[in-house]
């Protein structure tokens, strides 16, 4: 299962997401949830980097399934809107395949 970790601060922005293991839909190269999840959480991480100026970090381990993005700072508009793209995406794999994709929420 695919555990999402969603980072929220005080105003409820969403400040970044921690994504950790492998869906187990289907074998490796053929499993359309962990796809859909990486594809949405590297546009999310390119998109920021291309068209904002927010400074973040970004940690990967991609034999575990992990990834953590953070920003360092209060996010601006442009980069609160990518993030509820991610927000909006995620939360709709994780209806559509409930079993593979576990979401949580956290203050930070």
């Amino acid at each position: 299962m695919i555990k999402v970790t969603i980072y929220k601060n005080a105003n409820s922005d969403t400040m970044g997401f921690y994504l950790s293991g492998h869906a187990g839909y289907a074998d490796s190269g053929s499993d359309i949830v962990c796809s859909a999840v990486s594809a949405l959480a590297i546009t999310v991480v390119n998109s920021v980097e291309s068209f904002c100026e927010e400074a973040f970090h970004v940690d990967s381990d991609q034999k575990n399934g992990d990834m953590k993005f953070l920003f360092d700072e209060q996010p601006g508009h442009d980069a609160l809107l990518i993030m509820g793209v991610f927000e909006t995406g995620i939360t709709d794999i994780s209806e559509s395949y409930s079993d593979f994709v576990c979401i949580t929420f956290k203050e930070v």
